[in-house]
Parts: C-alpha cells; structure tokens; sequence
C-alpha cells in the first residue's frame, strides 16, 4: 500500500511539472529566447552603425563619417610618414569637389519630392560609381554632395570633376555645378570644404552645369 501511494505521489509530481527533462526543456526554450533578443540586438546595433556610416536614401556616406576620416586624410597628407593606412601613405595632396544638383529646388516643386529623391540617386549612383575604391562620396546635405579625391591636385581634380559632370548629363535627369579645392600647407579641412563651396557658387552663378575652383574664386576677387 505503501509502495503505491509512493508511486502515486511521483507520477503527480511529474504531472505538476518537477520532471528533470522536462525542466531542460524549459531551460532549452529560455536559452533560445535570450538568444533571439542577444541576435535581434547586434541587428538593430549593425543597423544603427549603418545608419551613422551611410546615407539611407542615396547610400553614400555620411557627413558625420566624412567629417570623422577627413582629420586622419588631412594628416597622413601632410605627414605621409605618419599615417598609417598604408594605402594612402606617400600621397602629398588631396583635393575636394563639391557637387551640387541644378535647379533641384524646382525640380522638387514641379515633379514632387519623390521625382526630387530619384534624382538624387541616380546623380549619386553616377558620382559614386565612377571614383577610386579609396576616394569617398558623401551626401553633405540636401543635393549637395562632396568627394575627396586623395592624391589629386588641382588640375587632376578639374580634369575629374569635368568627366563626373559630363556622365551625370549624360545618364541622369539633371546636372550638377561643382566646385574644387586643393590641399594647401597648415590648411584645415573645414577651410577647404568652404573654399570647394565658394567655388560651387561661382560656377552656378557662371550659369551652372560647370567646374569651378578656388583659384578661380580668387582671380575673381581680384577682378572687382
């Protein structure tokens, strides 16, 4: 009588759920939980490293990566001997264009803004596709969209800024005006981003779909 109501009482207690294997199955099944969460962390984490690296509309970097990498470029230009990606190391110039889509504020108003983002794409697709693996494209803001050209003095980055131009008017719906600056000793990298701009507005006020570079800017200067 004993020995049954000791059976009876195990049985219950594997009803009530002390099983052994049962419990590794429970164990099992919070393990794979926990992992879900841990996985679905480093996705939202790959993201948000993606999102501060590339821009989601058009893909290109962002300002704020282009901004990080443009002290390290800056320096292993002045001091080849110190940089040490040693991909760029021996490079004693680097130049800027700073490319800006045409009338894209009307294009916006007439077409929509979805025509506008096409656009936008299609210009930087071409801009991207068409430079050296240790050049880099970054959308600035808005349609603006600069390109560091490393290695490149002034006349090499016009001669490079004339053909991304053509391309564009040629396999786009737009065109774009661009300014180019050149490294120049003790410069620093928002000085050269401002020249490269005030070269992109000489050539949009030249009447656009042109290059222009800080040297022109000055000769300008000197003309008034």
């Amino acid at each position: 009588m004993t020995k049954e109501k000791l059976g009876d009482e195990n049985n219950g207690e594997g009803e009530n759920g002390n099983d052994p294997l049962k419990a590794i199955d429970r164990l099992e099944e919070q393990i794979q939980v926990k992992e879900q969460i841990i996985l679905d962390q480093q996705e939202l984490i790959h993201k948000l490293k993606q999102d501060l690296i590339h821009d989601p509309l058009t893909g290109l970097k962002t300002k704020t990566y282009f901004e990080g990498i443009a002290e390290n470029d800056l320096k292993g230009v002045a001091s080849p001997e110190n940089e040490k990606r040693t991909e760029y190391k021996g490079y004693k110039n680097i130049s800027y264009l700073f490319c800006d889509i045409d009338n894209f504020k009307s294009i916006n108003d007439t077409y929509g803004h979805q025509v506008g983002d096409e656009i936008l794409k299609e210009v930087a697709g071409i801009l991207s596709g068409n430079v050296r693996n240790i050049d880099t494209v970054c959308r600035w803001g808005g349609e603006e969209i600069i390109i560091s050209l490393m290695g490149v003095d002034e006349s090499g980055a016009v001669e490079k800024a004339e053909k991304l131009r053509k391309l564009v008017e040629k396999e786009s719906r737009a065109t774009i005006s661009t300014g180019v600056s050149s490294f120049k000793e003790g410069i620093s990298f928002e000085k050269l981003i401002k020249q490269a701009d005030e070269a992109m507005y000489l050539a949009k006020r030249g009447g656009k779909n042109c290059v222009r570079t800080y040297t022109n800017v000055l000769e300008k200067d000197k003309e008034k």
